[in-house]
């Protein structure tokens, strides 16, 4: 009677696999296939007239030049930055580590365009260093403080990335055994370390590049008024702003251009690097570096870092609350001139709905994703899976704005102006997030674990539960925040797919942009990240508590699921 029974599974367990492949499938085909191909279709359907009036049209060649000037120099600077913080982050004799730690990611919960727009509330003119100190930065607005701002966002990846490279690839032993040979720690670094963090390095160079090529928000708050314009601002500028008969399907075509050059790119990056970012780690291999004595080149670089974040992060974000807090431009901010009128006219019944389609869309994405991510990673065990995960990976690197025109031409006669075609752009988009994310933990499943609880008796829901999901939980938490926190970021997409009654928080900080309300601009900045603070610190205590019942020991995982 047993081996039927073997039988009978080995054909469920396909069935389910093809059914599971059958959905993904349709997602990506609805979710990428069908907008670029759309996309692609009009593009081309003018023949070559659109392609030449784009190339030919004035300033585009100055708008690529600096688009590729930008996805070259932000890597350069952010990837080192990123790596060196991770390494020096590593070591445990590191005074003021965990708060350091903190201070290294806090970026990433400060969205882009607010992040560009407290630097000018800081640096700028009439800023908060200018009003207290006199000393602000009159090249700002301009290629070099994109490249900061740009720079300042991208680190936080590179130093995650190189966080978990360093704790599944690094080999402390091989370390070891190269000082105790002699080598200084500079020579076991370059020749131990380094060497087995190269394909994470090339993986941060790539989607950094990439990032950078499809950036928006920091070139528009401080590109646009100097003149300093991307392929990305004169993308949004054409299908905006153009009166033009012409300038949508230039724009589409100048939308299809980026996807070319992310797709050309990115795909053979993937497909190299992806096999080579597995863990390399022994099961012998300690998860820790040596202790080491504190010394006094250690206090300095953890100071050179913690003023790097207090100058990047902290700064701004006191001269953004500032801002939001004083009555009028111009006025010190002091406590005398303080006052919530900012606040009360920026949370008026439309940001309030504003804010509620955020947070609704942001919770949807994050649910749906996490789900399509954990179905994704479980498929690539099998080589057609890691082709949808490939191009799950291209619809991370597809330009926002090309993927929201896609969106459009494919979708606009049922779902325009809704905030259904918005929700689809976030599921296109961040897809990849959350893959990538469940993908890492699907490596790592305890398949020997799950035989011995099966073995022992317990029934697959009970095997999940109790082998499966504490493994994958940090990662399915994770990709849960990292989905939501990316959605209510997200202005790009937004601005160009929303209608009167779709608008996201996100468009009505960058329309109050804009228009040059400075009051009432900070204060919306200013709740929109106080929003995401709220949201993502019990979210972070809950992974940490998640990773903590992780650790509970095989046998007594064992034990668990044989009681159910």
């Amino acid at each position: 009677m047993a081996e039927p029974a073997i039988t009978h599974r080995a054909r469920i367990v396909p069935r389910g696999e093809q059914a599971l492949a059958a959905v993904t499938v349709l997602a990506i085909v609805g979710l990428v296939v069908v907008p670029l191909t759309r996309l692609t279709w009009v593009a081309v359907g003018g023949g070559g007239s659109s392609i030449m009036r784009v190339l030919r049209a004035p300033g585009f060649g100055t708008a690529a030049a600096h688009s590729l000037e930008l996805a070259v120099l932000v890597p350069l600077l952010a990837v080192p930055l990123g790596t060196g913080i991770a390494l020096l982050l590593r070591r445990p004799d590191v005074p003021g580590r965990g708060g350091l730690r903190v201070l290294v990611v806090l970026p990433l919960l400060i969205p882009q365009f607010v992040l560009g727009y407290s630097w000018t509330q800081a640096y700028g003119r009439a800023g908060f260093t200018d009003d207290l100190v006199g000393v602000r930065w009159t090249g700002l607005n301009g290629p070099a403080g994109i490249v900061v701002v740009l720079v300042v966002d991208a680190a936080p990846i590179c130093y995650l990335l190189n966080t978990v490279g360093l704790a599944t690839r690094a080999q402390p032993q091989l370390e070891l055994a190269a000082r105790a040979s002699g080598a200084t720690g500079w020579t076991a670094l370059r020749t131990v370390t380094l060497p087995l963090l190269r394909p994470v390095l090339a993986a941060e160079f790539v989607l950094t590049f990439v990032a950078t090529l499809e950036s928006f928000a920091a070139p528009q708050v401080l590109g646009t008024p100097v003149g300093y314009s991307t392929v990305t601002t004169r993308l949004y500028t054409d299908l905006a702003f153009g009166s033009d008969p012409n300038s949508f399907r230039d724009a589409v075509t100048l939308a299809l251009g980026l996807v070319l050059v992310a797709a050309v790119i990115l795909v053979p990056a993937d497909l190299v690097l992806a096999p080579r970012l597995g863990s390399r780690r022994t099961r012998q291999s300690p998860g820790g570096t040596a202790l080491r004595r504190r010394s006094a080149g250690t206090a300095i670089m953890a100071g050179l870092v913690g003023a790097y974040a207090a100058f990047a992060v902290l700064l701004p974000t006191i001269a953004l609350v500032a801002a939001a807090l004083t009555r009028a431009i111009g006025l010190a901010p002091t406590p005398s001139n303080w006052t919530f009128d900012n606040f009360r006219a920026a949370l008026d019944a439309p940001t309030r709905s504003a804010f509620a389609h955020s947070l609704q869309l942001a919770v949807l994405a994050a649910f749906a994703l996490t789900l399509l991510g954990a179905v994704l990673a479980a498929l690539e065990r099998h080589r057609p899976g890691r082709l949808l995960g490939t191009v799950a990976m291209l619809s991370f690197a597809v330009p926002g704005s090309a993927l929201a025109v896609g969106l459009l031409i494919a979708y606009d006669r049922r779902l325009g102006g809704t905030l259904t075609l918005i929700l689809l752009a976030y599921l296109a988009k961040f897809w990849a997030l959350a893959h990538r994310t469940v993908s890492g933990a699907v490596d790592r499943l305890p398949a020997g674990e799950w035989q011995a609880a099966r073995t022992s008796g317990a029934g697959p829901i009970a095997a999940v539960r109790t082998v499966w999901l504490p493994a994958l939980a940090p990662a399915l938490i994770g990709a849960w925040l990292l989905v939501f926190v990316s959605a209510l970021h997200e202005v790009t997409m937004s601005s160009l797919l929303y209608s009167t009654g779709s608008e996201t928080i996100a468009v009505a900080v960058l329309n109050s942009q804009e228009l040059g309300s400075i009051g009432t601009t900070a204060a919306l900045s200013v709740t929109l990240t106080a929003v995401l603070l709220a949201v993502v610190a019990p979210a972070w205590l809950l992974l940490r508590l998640t990773a903590r019942r992780r650790d509970i020991p095989a046998a007594r995982r064992r034990e668990l699921a044989h009681a159910y």
